[in-house]
């Protein structure tokens, strides 16, 4: 039966609080079925359940990304106005328009590179530049912009390479937490078949209870007492 990843920590949760009520009765049909695989069973849930922390992860790099890029859109209308100043000046705006596409594409390390050479162009030129009508603030502002935008792509970065970290091997532990769902269940809804353990036991039935009762969600569920 296909489980999908929301539902298996809450399903595991509700499969192992029966098996630890059911433990001895179920090793005394099936020696395998040990204390000590009831103990590894919880501790399989419970690092599925901590690799679930990175949805509040992706939830915080959504906002620090949002948070990036609104900050780099803000730019646009003084860039356009720097452009006109550029023309002006008898330059190449080329930095600028590439610096707007970096920020249009999203490559906000290309657009960091940009910001820092145009206020190079800026230093050497603020003569000519404050002449040909670019405002005295534009030199701080340019330097302001850079410092908030690198500490938000550094955030940005550092949550992703941590989102990385924590997921790695997922699938491997879905897929080893599954084997314990699965092999509990089997055992289970076979030794209580026709009682009201055996649905304890009945995956589907136990998939419609949780759905029902709003026990499958983001948030990671409670870890259940040993």
């Amino acid at each position: 039966m296909s489980i999908k990843h929301e539902e298996m920590v809450p399903l595991a949760d509700m499969v192992w609080a029966s098996f630890k009520r059911d433990q001895a009765e179920i090793e005394a049909e099936n020696h395998t079925f040990t204390a000590e695989y009831l103990n590894d069973f919880k501790v399989m849930t419970d690092e599925v359940r901590d690799l679930e922390q990175s949805d509040s992860m992706l939830v915080e790099q959504k906002a620090v990304s949002g948070q990036l890029y609104l900050a780099a859109d803000g730019m646009t209308k003084d860039l356009k106005l720097f452009q006109i100043v550029l023309k002006k000046s008898g330059l190449d705006t080329k930095v600028v328009s590439i610096l707007l596409k970096n920020i249009k594409k999203r490559n906000m390390e290309g657009a960091l590179v940009n910001i820092k050479s145009i206020g190079q162009i800026v230093d050497a030129n603020l003569a000519l530049f404050t002449s040909k009508g670019m405002k005295a603030i534009f030199p701080n502002y340019l330097a302001d912009k850079f410092i908030v935008l690198t500490d938000l792509s550094n955030k940005q970065t550092q949550i992703m390479k941590d989102r990385k970290t924590l997921t790695e091997g997922n699938e491997g532990n879905y897929a080893a937490l599954y084997v314990f769902i699965s092999e509990v269940c089997g055992i289970g809804k076979t030794i209580y078949i026709g009682t009201a353990k055996g649905d304890e036991y009945n995956i589907t039935k136990m998939l419609k209870k949780l759905h029902s009762s709003g026990g499958i969600n983001p948030t990671p569920a409670p870890t259940p007492n040993a």
